[in-house]
């Protein structure tokens, strides 16, 4: 007979623990990168972009909303053969940076931008590992 293993919660890695993750503007200042560039670089050519405030958390979170505004459902935003780190932080910001499970956002990449051409096997604890050991987009995890 064969025991069921532990049974993890819904939004959890197998941790016991539920994580959800964000874009952290100021996590991004102290990797050295420019918040307003990154955002600027994902923006709709058509969108004028003004790189005052820079490091203002609101003026940042302005940018994020043009681009969900824009960018939702636009073909090309993302695409699957973007690195996987790319399409986190693009989902992210479709999602405005809200904190999102980690649950939810592998399903996003394994799921929704997998292909046949580029099948993208990573589990919870794989994805989370990534996300924790970024050094280029400024992932972190949410407070609860």
């Amino acid at each position: 007979m064969i025991l069921p293993g532990p049974q993890t919660g819904p939004q959890d890695d197998g941790d016991g623990k539920s994580h959800s993750y964000h874009i952290d503007f100021q996590r991004l200042i102290e990797l050295k990168r420019s918040p307003g560039f990154m955002l600027a670089s994902r923006l709709d050519p058509d969108l004028p972009y003004s790189p005052q405030g820079e490091q203002d958390a609101d003026a940042l979170q302005k940018v994020v909303e043009q681009i969900a505004d824009r960018s939702t459902g636009e073909r090309g935003f993302i695409q699957p053969e973007m690195p996987i780190q790319e399409i986190v932080f693009r989902v992210m910001l479709l999602r405005r940076n809200q904190p999102i499970p980690l649950r939810e956002l592998h399903q996003e990449v394994t799921e929704r931008w997998a292909t046949p051409v580029r099948p993208i096997s990573l589990s919870q604890k794989g994805l989370k590992r990534v996300l924790e050991a970024d050094t280029y987009y400024g992932f972190a995890e949410a407070e609860s």
